[in-house]
């Protein structure tokens, strides 16, 4: 789950970079919570938590799905970072998802 982290880390700055792009605007505040959030999980994955894994998976998918819903009204940061952002959480839900999966097959063999 170590591979999970680099892609973290890409949506934890992506975010920071589109609180930036769009000129620390009041709106757009937000942006931080997940970036300090992602960065936090990244500790956890560091360790090999499992726990952290799951919570960071709910919150890939959470983001994913609240990224697509902000496409529908005034966006809080450009397009692109947007984009860029959907892209690091689906690949870290996927590594995610690919850890934890053999993880399970591990502890069912062994």
């Amino acid at each position: 789950m170590h591979y999970a982290i680099i892609p973290l880390l890409m949506s934890a700055i992506l975010h920071v970079l589109g609180l930036s792009l769009a000129g620390f605007a009041s709106e757009s505040l937000f942006l931080l919570f997940p970036a300090a959030l992602y960065s936090l999980l990244s500790v956890g994955l560091l360790r090999n938590m499992a726990w952290v894994a799951w919570v960071t998976l709910a919150c890939m998918i959470g983001g994913i799905v609240g990224t697509f819903i902000e496409f529908a009204g005034p966006l809080m940061a450009p397009a692109s970072v947007l984009i860029g952002i959907i892209l690091a959480d689906s690949i870290t839900a996927g590594l995610l998802i690919r850890g934890l999966w053999h993880s399970r097959e591990r502890r069912e063999a062994g």
